[in-house]
């Protein structure tokens, strides 16, 4: 990527354009541990630098963090869990600067891809987020870039390092196509997949060999009498194992005060026991789910353009345990752009179902773009 820069740098002329910008973010969050039920606290601090750099049909971007930690979570077994866990990422761009028993400076290449825009379509090399996923709470689409529901920071996505082909099908389509290698063939992935828009209907098709696992999915999204609608459904064939199914299906509603509210039933073909999904969510690198059938609800609304908020509420209809995840962001009256966080997560239900055993917490978190 620093050759591609340089060699980009060294040949541009006026039509060459450089930009930068990042942000500093805190987040704190409280809770107790799973394990020995001890409570910590996590404060984490990150800087993010976001270069990029244009030059005629060639894009490089970037996105480097360097992070602290600190507080009784570095001491927690959960902390242990983590730090042991493998990096699913094939190149080795992270790493730590520094680990003590109060302080641990990590950084990490978040994004960094070459783009160059042909004729024959799109070319993206390197870190990125590839997300093919359309519905809001469970995304069984998204298989490079997967995210729970209950995750503490929405919009962060660990990324995966890839090749990634993108051109335009017509006027409303596109056609994809990934490859993200590993350093065992077996694990690499290869997909593609083509979406259009027909008759009303937002429609997307993808298959491929995820890591040991043969994908198929469809997706399809639109709108009746003022109701959104989406649904996506992927089979799923491990090399060592039966084949499963999971889908989503979404009704959403966008009303004139700016609420937004949507419906989702979740199906999960391949369950895992209860008592495993707290933890192995910490260090697996796709989300878990111990039950077959989920509802979930979510509710924002930009209340005016300094404060909104986010409500997500889950339910295992097989165990009938339940989450409930409110979020509020404030922007600050300052000349920066600057944002105030606060939230929880609540779990209710018997102490052996899959959200009953876990633990309440709190979260602040304060960040400043620039």
């Amino acid at each position: 990527m620093l050759v591609a820069m340089a060699w980009l740098v060294l040949s541009s002329n006026a039509e060459a354009e450089f930009s930068h910008s990042g942000s500093l973010k805190n987040l704190s969050v409280g809770s107790r541990s799973l394990i020995d039920d001890n409570r910590y606290l996590s404060n984490l601090t990150r800087l993010r630098i976001e270069p990029r750099y244009r030059y005629r049909d060639w894009v490089v971007d970037a996105a480097y963090d360097l992070e602290l930690v600190t507080g009784s979570f570095l001491d927690s077994p959960e902390f242990a869990l983590l730090r042991d866990a493998p990096d699913p990422r094939y190149w080795d761009l992270q790493g730590n600067v520094h680990e003590s028993g109060d302080l641990l400076a990590r950084h990490q290449l978040y994004r960094g891809t070459i783009q160059w825009r042909s004729p024959a379509g799109d070319f993206r090399f390197g870190r990125q987020q590839v997300n093919w996923s359309t519905a809001l709470i469970w995304n069984p689409m998204d298989i490079l870039n997967p995210v729970s529901p209950l995750q503490l920071e929405p919009d962060e996505r660990i990324g995966v390092d890839a090749l990634l082909w993108d051109r335009a099908w017509g006027a409303t389509g596109r056609i994809s196509a990934v490859h993200a290698p590993q350093h065992g063939d077996q694990n690499a992935s290869t997909a593609a997949r083509a979406k259009r828009f027909v008759a009303g209907v937002d429609a997307g098709v993808m298959m491929g060999e995820f890591a040991d696992v043969t994908k198929a999915g469809v997706s399809g999204g639109g709108s009746v009498a003022g109701t959104g609608w989406r649904t996506e459904l992927v089979w799923s064939k491990p090399d060592a194992g039966d084949s499963y199914w999971q889908g989503v299906a979404d009704l959403n509603w966008a009303f004139r005060n700016g609420l937004n509210l949507a419906v989702e039933y979740f199906y999960n073909g391949k369950p895992v026991s209860p008592g495993t999904t707290g933890l192995a969510n910490l260090v697996s690198a796709r989300p878990l789910y111990a039950g077959r059938h989920y509802a979930g609800l979510l509710v924002w609304q930009d209340i005016n353009p300094f404060w909104q908020y986010r409500v997500v509420t889950i339910r295992n209809a097989d165990d009938a345990s339940w989450v409930f995840y409110p979020r509020s962001t404030w922007m600050l009256p300052l000349s920066q752009e600057m944002y105030f966080t606060a939230g929880a997560q609540w779990f209710g239900g018997d102490e052996d179902s899959e959200y009953g055993r876990l633990k309440s917490l709190g979260l602040m978190e304060i960040e400043w773009f620039f």
